[in-house]
């Protein structure tokens, strides 16, 4: 029969000392003590996980040494000073600390330190280091969106922060590409199977916001045979920056050498993950909106007079013969006049719906101010098939209008024509002949074209 042993008091005895020591070195994370100047004391827990670096290679040493720069050693040096001056058993911290493996990579740590300088047993700071873990590279990962890092970065130091605990897998990003034509991988899948072989993500495509397979019976044979030539026997796939209409703009790949769902807790750093990469989705596309609002006109949507010298600069430096329609609305001034300008904007933005009806989607078409609009026609365009577009696009404005409150208006245009100039025409001297064809146009009345001489 078995006797437990007890105390004068009635409490079990303290466990022996060992015990301790088993205790403290199962510690999923590195504990150290220090004393005032930052060197190493005693050290427990997994120690390998500091860099791989040993019980002897840690006491005596400064832990301030395997930190990465010296604005980081100087902050160790203040965690230590400013830990000290504090209460008896006042916990300090996180303070988030990039430090360096014995083979040079940088790896993430959060440490937490305790005043223990009165305790006789210990007599100095007591540090716990926690393991890295995804969380640690989030952040990275959000300042790199801050400063407008690329998606292709962003999505790499993505997959390279679920690489580490609670997910610890494999795993990739795919986009759509431009226009969206065929998809982009980051970073690339090496060993890890994916498209072009169709698999779990084209039911994302389709509509799906998670896809998980815990075995790979579901799987087609090609996708099956190279994810278990990787040895991968499970991939669960999430959407990411699903739209308005749920459509996803991206996807979440992740492979698992175990049969398996994700753990809760892999879920929700994957989750963040997800998170994380549709804000870095939003952020490009506001960017981009941005960018394109300064090329756009406000009212008619249209590109503006910045976007047209900016294509038209470009076609001249590439070589080519621009052929362009500078155009005038007729009696546009008397609708702003008698009607107000509520009318005269209706009228500017039918006017470029008409235009945008008559010109081929090639053509650039833009709004350079009031009520006069340019186009540039795109290939080679002959003089006669100019002067087609013209007359189409008179016979067009010269509809009547719709201003609201059944109210219409008939206006009209003036065209002038820019066409075969010399390669290397300057883009002031074409718009300048553009220009002036116009104003011959408008000599011979409303509703007229006229072509730019070329002497």
């Amino acid at each position: 029969m078995l006797r437990r042993e007890v105390s004068a008091n009635g409490a079990p005895p303290p466990p022996p000392l060992g015990f301790f020591q088993g205790l403290l070195d199962s510690i999923p994370a590195v504990l150290m003590v220090l004393d005032a100047t930052g060197t190493v004391r005693y050290v427990a827990g997994q120690i390998d996980r500091l860099g791989h670096r040993t019980y002897s290679q840690l006491v005596g040493s400064k832990v301030g040494d395997f930190v990465v720069s010296p604005e980081e050693r100087v902050l160790v040096d203040q965690l230590v000073a400013l830990t000290t001056h504090r209460p008896q058993g006042e916990m300090v911290g996180p303070v988030r600390l990039p430090y360096s493996d014995l083979d040079g990579t940088i790896h993430l740590t959060e440490a937490w330190a305790v005043n223990r300088s009165q305790d006789p047993g210990m007599a100095g700071v007591v540090v716990i280091f926690l393991p890295e873990s995804a969380y640690d590279r989030f952040d990275q990962v959000l300042a790199t969106i801050v400063r407008d890092g690329s998606l292709a970065d962003t999505f790499d130091l993505l997959a390279s922060a679920l690489s580490y605990p609670p997910v610890a897998r494999d795993c990739f990003f795919l986009r759509l590409g431009q226009d969206d034509r065929g998809l982009i991988c980051n970073p690339e899948h090496k060993g890890a199977p994916g498209p072009p072989l169709p698999g779990p993500w084209d039911e994302i495509w389709a509509g799906a916001s998670v896809v998980e397979h815990e075995s790979l019976g579901q799987l087609s044979f090609a996708l099956r045979d190279q994810a278990l030539a990787g040895g991968y026997v499970s991939v669960s796939c999430f959407a990411v920056h699903r739209g308005a209409e749920g459509r996803a703009d991206a996807c979440l790949v992740v492979w698992s050498r175990e049969e398996e769902r994700l753990s809760p807790f892999a879920r929700l750093a994957v989750e963040r993950a997800v998170l994380i990469a549709s804000l870095a989705m939003s952020h490009r596309a506001e960017g981009e909106g941005i960018k394109d609002a300064q090329l756009r006109d406000a009212l008619t949507g249209l590109g503006n007079r910045r976007s047209f010298f900016k294509t038209l600069e470009t076609a001249v430096e590439a070589g080519g013969r621009p052929a362009l329609l500078y155009i005038d609305l007729d009696g546009f001034r008397a609708v702003n006049d008698e009607l107000g300008h509520l009318a005269g904007d209706a009228v500017l933005r039918v006017a470029a719906r008409r235009l945008s009806a008559v010109m081929r989607p090639t053509d650039e078409l833009a709004r350079l101010g009031g009520d006069e609009f340019a186009v540039l026609c795109s290939g080679s365009p002959s003089a006669d098939q100019m002067v087609m577009i013209a007359e189409r696009v008179v016979d067009h404005l010269s509809l009547p209008l719709s201003v609201g409150d059944g109210v219409t208006v008939d206006v009209g245009a003036c065209i002038g024509i820019a066409h075969a100039l010399p390669v290397g025409t300057a883009v002031d001297t074409i718009l300048g002949r553009a220009d002036q064809a116009l104003s011959q146009a408008k000599a011979k009345g409303k509703r007229r074209w006229a072509l730019a001489t070329l002497d």
